[in-house]
């Protein structure tokens, strides 16, 4: 079970789920691949040491890329934004819907083509968040507004039902 859904409220429920780009995967398989490759020719030319050092750092580089994308979870739920890194030693960051002031989007010619981009929040009392690049950062920032839009509407009766309760002065 994730972190995420792990930490869910009674009544909370995930609306997005954030992913990263298809090309961190492609490009950590297509090293490690290469450099297993080429440490087997290495290795059958005569080059043991070589062939092992390239099989090594292949896997090391593949462990690098891959293992932050498999431990970092970013998702909105109907209440709060949650932002965790880290598997050993864990860290998160989480975010209020009702506190978001702004959300900005960060996306290059490339990044429109090929649906990636990074983004930042900035809310009410906290550090600002600022995301890793993402796929598809327009669907979180849908996400994000309709949580928003949710989150407001189940503070409004609330709010009707405190300032029900004012005393009111005479005049």
């Amino acid at each position: 079970m994730s972190y995420i859904e792990h930490s869910l409220g009674r009544n909370e429920t995930l609306l997005y789920k954030a992913r990263f780009p298809w090309f961190y995967r492609a490009g950590a398989w297509s090293l490690l691949v290469l450099s297993v490759v080429s440490g087997f020719a290495a290795y059958t030319n005569g080059y043991d040491w070589l062939g092992a050092v390239l099989a090594i750092l292949g896997v090391g580089l593949f462990a690098a890329i891959m293992v932050p994308i498999w431990t970092t979870e970013i998702g909105v739920t109907d209440q709060r934004f949650i932002y965790k890194r880290g598997l050993v030693w864990r860290t998160t960051q989480e975010l209020q819907l009702r506190a978001v002031e702004e959300v900005n989007l960060r996306q290059g010619v490339l990044g429109r083509l090929f649906y990636f981009g990074r983004m930042d929040l900035h809310g009410t009392g906290v550090d600002d968040i600022v995301l890793p690049m993402l796929a598809d950062p327009m669907g979180l920032r849908k996400a994000l507004q309709n949580g928003i839009a949710a989150a407001n509407i189940a503070i409004a009766p609330m709010r009707s039902r405190a300032a029900g309760r004012r005393p009111h002065s005479a005049a």
